[in-house]
């Protein structure tokens, strides 16, 4: 590299700027790759989010002269080490010239600095900003591009990231839908039939059915409720604030299907659900990162020849857990969807431990992971330091 390296935190309107606009450079000719809204980006990098009602984030970018080569988050999860008592802090949007194994070094010495001064021992991510967002480094299945809110990064930053120290904790996995496989007559939904009418037999006080529109806000609560307790226990996980549960719902509300968002119940009570959205990735791409002054119209038009679904969030209650509701609840999920004109799907993430909904999804539902995106960690040396860098900068251009 022919120009010195300097680190600088992204701390003022300019520098998240050029935070933002980094990986639009670095991954613009890449198909796979779908580029985030910059408004919503904006929005984060700002704080102006309700994640910073509990935590605390730093924004760090590497230049060469004027030229920005890489960056990368430090965040501190309050509410994390509140639930878990680990003293991890955690690194993200981490993105950095394939090649430049000094500038990811140095960025990722800063974000354990900034992390040590805090008094946490571990990092590990990629979080963007959290295990309630994006997360995972893709290390299996660059083929083919992300679904809604699932990452997407060259095939480079696994051997960049593990130069850096860090290890493998915990691998998540994605799980391709074939909703041809449902398509009645076949011999998969002859089979799915057979497993599912079983199920029903064992369990006929089980009523499945699909969101009520008429009280959207009270019904995504009921419904996260009974997800928060399934997945209380799971590895990293933390409680959805209710602040955070209605910016989701307020964000998604544009895309949600009714038809898509399954519930179980018994005798009225909700035991298990469903979430499942349409994946508008491609239409986010045919945007390409802005709404004006013709993104909109883009986006809108690629949003009616959406193909794809992503079920998002699956759970049953542990009173429950084994009597075969969940996978009542993806197959009617399949079978919806195809009747909406969905063609291709996604069930993710399962965390690569989760024993009984891998069980689920390969031998009851007979799929296979296709993508697998993984959790690093490392800890965080006493006395970490990082070299200074100045607070401030002339304004570069590319």
């Amino acid at each position: 590299m022919n120009d010195s390296l300097i680190i600088r935190p992204a701390d003022s309107w300019l520098l998240r700027r050029r935070f933002i606009d980094l990986p639009y450079r670095l991954h613009r000719d890449n198909p796979c790759w779908v580029p985030p809204l910059r408004s919503a980006q904006a929005k984060l990098f700002a704080r102006r989010t309700a994640f910073f009602e509990h935590a605390e984030m730093a924004l760090f970018l590497a230049f060469r002269g004027r030229r920005a080569v890489g960056r990368v988050a430090a965040i501190h999860n309050f509410a994390h080490n509140a639930k878990h008592k680990d003293q991890v802090g955690f690194f993200g949007f981490f993105e950095c010239e394939p090649q430049d194994t000094e500038a990811a070094a140095a960025l990722f010495s800063h974000a354990e600095k900034w992390l040590a001064d805090r008094g946490l021992k571990a990092i590990r991510g990629p979080v963007n900003p959290s295990m309630n967002s994006e997360c995972g480094l893709l290390v299996e299945g660059f083929d083919s591009p992300p679904y809604i809110l699932m990452p997407y990064n060259p095939p480079e930053y696994v051997s960049l990231i593990e130069s850096c120290g860090f290890r493998k904790v915990k691998d998540l996995l994605a799980f391709p839908l074939r909703l041809e496989d449902v398509l009645p007559g076949t011999e998969a939904r002859d089979r799915l039939d057979r497993t599912v009418e079983l199920i029903r037999r064992r369990r006929p006080d089980v009523s499945l059915r699909c969101l009520n529109t008429k009280n959207l806000w009270e019904e995504i609560r009921r419904f996260m409720s009974v997800f928060e307790e399934a997945r209380r226990n799971n590895w990293g996980h933390v409680d959805i604030t209710p602040a955070e549960l209605r910016e989701a719902a307020s964000e998604l509300r544009r895309v949600i299907d009714p038809e898509l968002v399954i519930v179980a119940e018994v005798k009225g009570e909700i035991v298990g659900g469903c979430f499942a959205v349409p994946n508008i990735n491609p239409a986010l791409k045919a945007a390409g990162g802005r709404l004006l002054p013709l993104g909109f119209i883009r986006l809108m038009r690629a949003m009616r020849r959406l193909k794809e679904v992503r079920v998002f969030a699956i759970g049953v209650i542990e009173k429950y857990r084994l009597t075969g509701i969940t996978p009542l609840l993806l197959y009617e999920v399949m079978c919806r969807g195809m009747k909406r004109g969905y063609v291709r799907g996604e069930a993710s993430w399962t965390l690569e431990d989760n024993v009984l909904a891998i069980r689920n999804l390969t031998q009851i539902m007979n799929l296979k992971p296709y993508k697998v995106y993984r959790m690093y960690e490392k800890p965080i040396s006493e006395g970490t330091e990082a070299q200074s860098a100045p607070h401030q900068m002339r304004e570069a251009t590319e």
